[in-house]
């Protein structure tokens, strides 16, 4: 069994933006030797590029906010990722299926479970590109049933598979199904998942008309924020204690 005092982490969390890292960052003293949490900016490349450079960690989580597939997910909706159906090809040598690891999967639906934290348990769609509308969201769902689609959960799985340690991926959906999203206020955040303010407020200003809908991305984040704070809240701790008997 692993030293939980020993002060190299047990478990390492890798985000895309830096307002997923600040949320996880909120974690307990008793924890913080424990757990390493890495952001690793937007993308499968981005991924693989950040945990070129780590050692190799015990396990690893994939955590973060993700556009919804599935109908009437609405924002805030845990999803405990068993599988991730991968449409990248940048690298080329990341494979169309990676799988969570089951034992961490039934691990956390029990506590999840034991906490009264929904969830749902499915896969998840990492592409190459947001799904910006909802006919895209729409066609994804009807090709692979995905519950949700982000753009860096394959490349933390073929991290995960490189170092050979378990994996696992929890997504709390943002967008839901049927919003689509303004490409030109995704200017708000950067390749490496950092919020760059003075762009999105330019955009604003040419632009009035886009006031309605960055308030309805900003409350959505809001309620996918809130979800994912709780339910990391609730199973670190539990997590560590995993991670450190595996």
């Amino acid at each position: 069994m692993k030293n939980l005092h020993h002060t190299d982490p047990v478990l390492t969390i890798l985000t895309a933006l830096a307002a997923e890292r600040k949320i996880l960052d909120e974690t307990g003293t008793a924890e913080k030797s424990n757990i390493e949490i890495i952001q690793c900016g937007m993308g499968c490349p981005a991924v693989l590029k950040t945990v070129s450079r780590m050692q190799r960690p015990t396990m690893i989580g994939s955590i973060g906010v993700s556009g919804g597939l599935a109908p009437a997910l609405a924002p805030g909706t845990v999803i405990l990722g068993d599988t991730i159906l991968n449409s990248c090809r940048r690298p080329s040598f990341l494979k169309d299926i990676y799988r969570s690891d089951v034992e961490i999967i039934e691990f956390l639906a029990s506590t999840m479970n034991g906490q009264g934290i929904d969830y749902q348990l499915g896969s998840l769609l990492c592409a190459s590109q947001p799904l910006l509308s909802a006919r895209d969201k729409a066609a994804a769902f009807l090709e692979t049933g995905a519950l949700a689609v982000d753009m860096e959960s394959a490349g933390a799985a073929e991290a995960a598979r490189t170092f050979g340690v378990p994996f696992f991926c929890l997504r709390v959906v943002c967008d839901p199904a049927d919003r689509a999203l303004d490409e030109q206020l995704l200017v708000g955040v950067d390749g490496r998942g950092n919020s760059r303010l003075l762009r999105l407020l330019g955009v604003i200003c040419r632009h009035p008309r886009l006031v309605g809908r960055l308030l309805t991305m900003v409350g959505d984040f809001s309620r996918a924020a809130g979800s994912m704070g709780q339910v990391w809240k609730a199973i670190r701790r539990p997590l560590v204690d995993f991670a450190g008997k595996n």
